[in-house]
Parts: C-alpha cells; sequence; structure tokens
C-alpha cells in the first residue's frame, strides 16, 4: 500500500519520551516499552481545516533510534531452508511449477531472511490521511470524523510452553499496570499532557492509515505462540494488526534510512513474505465499506501468504476472511458506534492451530479471562478465557453475544504435495502460497497448540480435500468457525468452485 503522511511537523509539543516504567499498580504489570517521539501537534489533512492532529516525525527526531536489522542467509535461513534465487528485487523464480509436489522455495531477497517474530501496530487516521481517500466517496464522511481508538494499554504476550501461560513481553507493551490515563490516538500526544504521552506516532507509519504507533527495536513474539492484547474505550474507523518485526523496525511505509542499513532499506513484507495478520480493520478501500455506519472491523490473513508464511482458505475457500469489491467474508466485528463509548478487551491469540480474536466486554473481563482487566494487565495469563465464546460462527454484529469470537486457520500441513489431483499435503488442504515464492518452511508449524477454544460446543470439524482421489483430512477446529463469502448485505455467496473441488463443503 502506498505511504501517507500528514504535513510534516508544525509546531513541536515539550518531549515526550516516556521514560521506563518500573512500578506496578493493583494487579497491573510493571511495563518496560518505550515510544519514543518527539509529540506535538499539525495541520490535519484536508479538508479539515483549522484542526490539530499527531504528527509522524522523521527518523533523525526520535532520541535513541533503533538500529536498522540486517538478517542474511546465515543468521536467517534455518527460518527458509534450502532455496533458489529468484530474478529481481522481490525475488521470483518463475519457472516453479506449483502443481508439482517439489514446489521449491524462492530464496528472500539480501537482508529478508527474517525470523518469525511480530508485533502489533495500531493505525489511525483523518481526512485525506485515510487511504482511498478520494477514490472511495462513500466514505469520506467517516474519514474526515477520523479513527476513534481510546486505548486504555495494549501489550504483547509470548507463550510459555513448561508452565502452559502468557508471560507478557515488557518491552513491547504500554500502560499495563494503569498507572497514565487512557491515550486517544487520532489526538496531538493521545489528548494528554507531553509528560504522560505513553504512546507517539512512530516514523515508520502505518502506510493508508497514516499514523502507525508499535513497538520498535524489540525482539517481539514468535514461537511457539502469541498474543496480542488492546484494551479500548472505544474502537471505530482504525487498523489493529500484526507485522513482522524486522516489518516494523524497517518502517511499515516509511523507510529506515538506506544508508544506515546494511543491506538497504526494503522492509521484507513482499519480498521476504515477512508476514502480516489483521485484526481488526475498517474496510477503507471500498463504497459499499460504508454500510453499518462504517463500523464493521474485518480479520483478515492473505497479505504477502508464500514462502515461510503459508496462508490457509479452510474449507470455504474464503476463511482467511478479509473484504473484496461486490462481495465479501463474513469475519468481522461491529466495532463501537461513531461518538459512543462501549469499553471492549480484544485479545489475539496466534498459535498453531490458528488466530483467535476474543472480544470481551469489559466489565466481564476478569470472569472471562482472569488477569485482564478494563485498565491493567497481568504478568501472566491463562492458557484461554475461562469459557467457550457463545457465538456459532462469524460475524460478531449487534445480534452476538458482547463476548464473542474470530477466527482464522492457520495451515497445518507440512510440505506442499501439489496443486495436482491426488496429491497429498497443503494444496489438498488448501494451504495458501504464492507458486513463484515458493514453499519454504511452514512458520506455523513452529507454533504449538495453546489450548484455546473451538465453537459451537457441538459443532462440527471442518473437512478439507482440494486435491482428489487424494484423501480428506480434518482440521483441529470446527466448521462454523469459518468465514464464508457474502455479500455486504449478508446473503451468502457460496464458492461454487470452492464446493466442487472440496466435495461440496460448503454452507447449507
Amino acid at each position: 500500500m502506498a505511504a501517507r503522511c500528514v504535513p510534516l511537523l508544525l509546531a513541536f509539543g515539550a518531549a515526550a519520551v516516556l521514560a521506563h516504567v518500573t512500578s506496578s499498580n493493583g494487579n497491573g504489570c510493571a511495563w518496560t516499552g518505550q515510544m519514543g517521539g518527539p509529540g506535538g501537534s499539525a495541520p490535519c489533512p484536508a479538508p479539515l481545516s483549522g484542526e490539530t492532529c499527531p504528527v509522524t516525525p522523521s527518523y533523525d527526531q526520535v532520541s535513541d533510534i533503533w538500529p536498522c536489522p540486517a538478517y542474511n542467509q546465515s543468521s536467517g535461513g534455518k527460518y527458509y531452508g534450502a532455496c533458489s534465487p529468484g530474478a529481481g528485487s522481490n525475488p521470483l523464480c518463475t519457472w516453479f511449477d506449483p502443481t508439482s509436489p517439489q514446489l521449491g522455495c524462492c530464496c528472500p531477497a539480501d537482508g529478508c531472511w527474517t525470523p518469525p517474530y511480530f508485533n502489533w501496530i495500531i493505525g489511525a487516521c483523518r481526512g485525506s490521511g485515510c487511504g482511498a481517500y478520494y477514490g472511495v466517496p462513500a466514505t469520506q464522511q467517516y474519514k474526515d470524523a477520523g479513527t476513534q481508538l481510546v486505548v486504555n494499554y495494549v501489550a504483547t504476550y509470548q507463550w510459555n510452553s513448561s508452565e502452559r501461560v502468557w508471560g507478557l513481553v515488557k518491552d513491547s507493551s504500554y500502560n499495563t499496570d494503569g498507572s497514565h490515563p487512557s491515550y486517544d490516538v487520532a489526538k496531538p500526544n493521545g489528548g494528554l499532557s507531553p509528560g504522560d504521552a505513553w504512546l507517539q506516532p512512530q516514523p515508520g507509519g502505518a502506510a493508508d492509515w497514516t499514523w502507525g504507533y508499535y513497538p520498535a527495536g524489540v525482539q517481539g513474539a514468535g514461537p511457539p505462540g502469541m498474543l496480542f492484547v488492546l484494551s479500548t474505550e472505544s474502537v471505530w474507523n482504525v487498523a489493529w494488526y500484526m507485522l513482522n518485526q524486522v516489518t516494523l523496525d524497517k518502517g511499515p511505509s516509511v523507510s529506515y534510512p538506506a544508508a544506515k542499513c546494511q543491506y538497504g532499506s526494503d522492509n521484507c513484507w513482499s519480498s521476504g513474505n515477512a508476514g502480516e495478520i489483521d485484526f481488526l480493520e475498517a474496510p477503507w478501500t471500498v463504497n459499499s465499506g460504508a454500510v453499518n455506519g462504517y463500523r464493521r472491523l474485518y480479520a483478515t490473513q492473505w497479505n504477502q501468504v508464500g514462502r515461510s508464511f503459508v496462508g490457509d482458505m479452510g474449507a470455504t475457500c474464503n476463511a482467511d476472511g478479509g473484504w473484496f469489491d461486490d462481495v465479501t467474508s463474513n469475519n468481522y466485528f461491529l466495532g463501537t458506534k461513531e461518538n459512543e463509548t462501549t469499553p471492549f478487551i480484544f485479545a489475539a491469540v496466534v498459535d498453531k492451530i490458528g488466530t483467535f480474536i476474543y472480544r470481551i466486554p469489559a466489565d466481564q473481563s476478569e470472569q472471562i479471562w482472569p488477569g485482564l482487566a478494563r485498565s491493567t494487565a497481568a504478568c501472566t495469563l491463562g492458557p484461554a478465557p475461562s469459557r467457550r465464546p457463545s457465538n456459532a460462527g462469524p460475524p460478531c454484529d449487534d445480534d452476538s453475544d458482547p463476548y464473542c469470537a474470530l477466527f482464522i486457520p492457520n495451515c497445518q500441513a507440512d510440505a506442499w504435495g501439489g496443486a495436482s489431483a491426488g496429491h497429498q499435503g497443503g494444496a489438498n488442504q488448501g494451504c495458501k502460497v504464492n507458486g513463484e515464492q515458493g514453499w519454504c518452511v511452514n512458520w506455523w508449524g513452529l507454533m504449538e497448540d495453546t489450548g484455546q477454544w473451538v465453537w459451537p460446543e457441538n459443532g462440527r470439524r471442518s473437512i478439507v480435500q482440494y486435491q482428489a482421489p487424494a484423501t480428506s483430512v480434518e482440521m483441529p477446529w470446527n466448521y462454523e468457525m469459518e468465514a464464508w463469502k457474502v455479500d455486504w448485505a449478508g446473503n451468502p455467496q457460496y464458492n461454487a468452485g470452492c464446493c466442487v473441488l472440496n466435495k461440496g463443503h460448503c454452507p447449507t
């Protein structure tokens, strides 16, 4: 996506580089996240004359800037395995044959042998700083209103296999002890005094979301499991998603200065298939996205799948969610209404099985997932919520129980197997790669099953079979959890080709 940013800083506030926090408050955990940035304000993008917005600083305006990551074959090769050199800056192996069981792996670009470590990013925008502003007129009024996301805390957790608990990654977590007021991401300094501003926009931006808030210069979280938590007072017109830590460090949109990077400023999003999963994202690219007052927040995993970041389309062919133009998927939450407050905690688990995104009402959170409260998060959490989500499947809309969950499956295969009749493997199971980038190492195979819920309680298992007469394969999740293709009014638009290939396993 093309980079967009507001006009460069016109008026810095006082320095808002927050010192490391070492104290704890109540049941919350001490955190050491440090999101340095100068803060301050600048005029909002057109047509919002006379209003002030946050500032995306340049890299040289951030004190203690992190080093540019550099992963070559010797340091990151184990995460890709044996590979063939490709052609171009985004190396492609055009001679690969996806119908062959020996698809091969196309080597990533120099510097993009990225390890499977990830972190969260929040994208916010206003006015023409929001992507596709002029090309999608039906959403302009909502983009003018801008992101409405008030954050109590945001946290990263790493799965501890031996103890079967989630442990807080303190340098990727912010305000988990509730020591600072809530932060409004669309206001300069979060609407707080500079000294209280515990987040700041980072210089790498967030592509079509203008202001990007993310941990940088840290390891992040990775195998054998990851959990990201966002406690909100309101959530509307926003993106909250997961990127590879290398992509964050080298700039999701605005590149780290190339002269300071051993292998240049490529952020490896495409030339390494470094990885992206969208937990919550407003449908900003299409006029149909204005439905429901622009409240839909989609879960998606089909951005740049390939090499070691393998996708999965489940039994419905659309289990990886997202939205399209004339049709869409039903894999979305309805966020809070514009200018309203409804406190929710969103907890996104990424493990071997898939991505489980729980929407937890803040007034029930300590009963649903002990340790997660409206204003604080504990240092360790149990493996999963204490009770099963009540929804039968997507979406999580106004008719759903406030406690609701969405799911995106991960590929369970350890080899591609060949996209042709009779072959067993990833192709038969609905796994997705780019045929010219190939299949390297399936990173989801490095993960563990962390014991998340499947729903509904008496649901049926998802069964996939795309390459008959290869035998069908039962997946470790329920079929009802998978997203379907629907029109924007919610009417099923069954994927006929999928039903044929997949022995009729489509909604009935």
